[in-house]
């Protein structure tokens, strides 16, 4: 049986949008969580003091909001036809008589108590010949200034990369806000987390402010999965919709109705701006992508509202966006880390120590890490901040070993000096010198591997080895144990020449020359 833990963005996620007035219904279904989930979570948030018309919960808070975490069983879902059967008549009458959509059938079916996934309901009615429900257009209701963007990719066609100096595939990043159809198009050349909110960075930039909400095509980057029924956002684009307060809604997958004030907008981007056009490169075409959505698609006048999407937007929409404070976002990395036996764990090829008292060696943690610092997350809570360490780095902090095995680290280093010194007396020197300065475990490694090539090159030449090393002050095992590897110990280093002596100058003279004699 599996189970579903709640994360901590979850848990923020659930307060941030109860606290922008949304119900707990449409908390369930955006979050991707159980009501009665969200009931629990709520009713403790009250419990620690929090209101609807509060402040967001303190670090304190969402902590004790996550100790009311406990995983349960999520639904088991197996596409198999046999379950449909006995239901095959419902089925018809909800399709044919009632004519609900699918989801609408899914979610009955579910409170039957049969479980099975969307895309086995929909190859169950085609292959039963049930005819779905007509497809009628409705109009939306309108939304107020500022409330609501849709977003959207679509392709354009091979522009050069600078980087490469190849052509590459680009696509447009659309950003239409649904109350002045004022857009925004940002070319690029990959979907990935980055690429997107670099994109929506700009495109926060060009409008001045920022939306109330999101409505998001389902790109690997931000939707974790496409169910159509509980998407669930990936846990580095929620971070960044909190960051800059939006919420996001992701649109189900192949319902282009979800968002249909962008829909059309791609293909007016492709035929009225891309073809035909001459650009440069990347960046050539997104200054003119840019000057394209004010001076031409800004100025028109819209075919459904019949106004220019640049005159609303600056004299009713532009004011009621979120502010934008113009500070570009840094865009983190996660990942999910395991804390080795010596109280570290790698991310991006570079070692964190963790504290042991939080969370002690085969512990999972959740790591977050952006330019400037990695952020260490263990149950939800921070537990550890480290600066950013380029690859085969190491950021190590005492006080995060436990207390009886401090005399064991700091013993550690005269060990390895102790064993180096009985393999050679130059072995002895170069140990020494790898280990020295106010930290030297964070060496241990590197001393280890320097005893084991004497064990798999003999002493002898890991002596003579290191003797040649130290000649050249080549304090690094892994370049030693190159040495070793090419059996370079073996050659002498040239003897440097002694200068010679300078040539006589052409007006040299004995000193006797210049003797002084007196005169008789």
């Amino acid at each position: 049986m599996a189970f579903q833990e709640v994360s901590r963005m979850e848990v923020v996620e659930v307060v941030r949008r109860w606290q922008a007035g949304a119900s707990n219904r449409s908390i369930a279904q955006s979050v991707g969580l159980a009501r009665n989930t969200v009931s629990g979570y709520l009713a403790a948030a009250r419990g620690l003091g929090l209101t609807r018309d509060g402040s967001p919960p303190t670090e304190q808070q969402v902590a004790a909001l996550l100790q009311e975490n406990r995983p349960g069983p999520r639904d088991s879902v197996r596409p198999t036809a046999a379950l449909l059967d006995p239901w095959a008549g419902e089925i018809r009458g909800w399709v044919e008589q009632e004519r609900l959509q699918l989801s609408r059938v899914l979610e009955l079916l579910r409170q039957r108590g049969c479980r099975v996934s969307y895309s086995s309901l929909r190859r169950f009615v085609a292959k039963a010949g049930l005819r779905a429900s007509d497809r009628t257009t409705v109009r939306m209701p309108e939304t107020k200034p500022g409330e609501v963007a849709e977003i959207d990719f679509g392709r354009l066609g091979l522009v050069l990369d600078p980087e490469t100096g190849r052509s590459r595939l680009a696509w447009a990043l659309v950003v239409v806000l649904v109350y002045s159809r004022h857009a925004f198009v940002w070319p690029l050349f990959q979907q990935r987390l980055r690429d997107v909110i670099e994109g929506l960075e700009a495109a926060w930039a060009f409008f001045g402010g920022v939306p109330q909400r999101l409505i998001l095509d389902n790109f690997p980057a931000a939707v974790a999965g496409t169910d159509p029924l509980e998407p669930r956002l990936t846990r580095g684009f929620l971070e960044y919709a909190q960051h800059r307060g939006f919420l996001a809604d992701p649109a189900r997958v192949r319902h282009p109705k979800d968002k249909p004030h962008v829909e059309r907008q791609v293909r007016y981007v492709r035929e009225r701006f891309f073809k035909g056009g001459r650009f440069e490169d990347i960046g050539d075409l997104r200054a003119q992508a840019r000057r394209w959505c004010r001076e031409v698609a800004g100025q028109r006048v819209h075919g459904t509202t019949r106004k220019v999407p640049l005159v609303v937007f600056e004299a009713e929409e532009q004011s009621a966006l979120l502010p934008w404070a113009g500070i570009p976002y840094p865009v983190p990395e996660w990942a999910t880390a395991v804390v080795h036996p010596d109280h570290h764990l790698a991310f991006r090829s570079a070692l964190y120590s963790a504290p042991s008292a939080l969370c002690p060696p085969g512990s999972k943690v959740e790591v977050r890490g952006d330019s400037q610092l990695v952020r260490l997350y263990c149950r939800g809570t921070l537990v550890k901040v480290h600066p950013r360490q380029a690859k085969g780095g190491r950021s190590t902090d005492p006080q995060d070993f436990p207390a009886e095995r401090t005399p064991y680290v700091l013993r550690a280093p005269d060990y390895i000096r102790q064993q180096a010194v009985k393999l050679g007396p130059a072995v002895g020197v170069f140990a020494g010198q790898l280990l020295q300065g106010p930290l030297p475990w964070v060496k241990l490694r590197q001393g280890q591997k320097l005893l084991r090539l004497g064990e798999r090159y003999t002493a002898a030449r890991l002596d003579a080895a290191c003797q040649r090393a130290l000649q050249v002050e080549l304090i690094d095992v892994r370049r030693l144990e190159r040495i070793l590897v090419e059996a370079l110990e073996r050659e002498h280093l040239p003897e440097t020449p002694s200068p010679a002596p300078a040539p006589p100058g052409r007006f040299a003279r004995r000193g006797s020359v210049f003797a002084q004699r007196s005169l008789p």
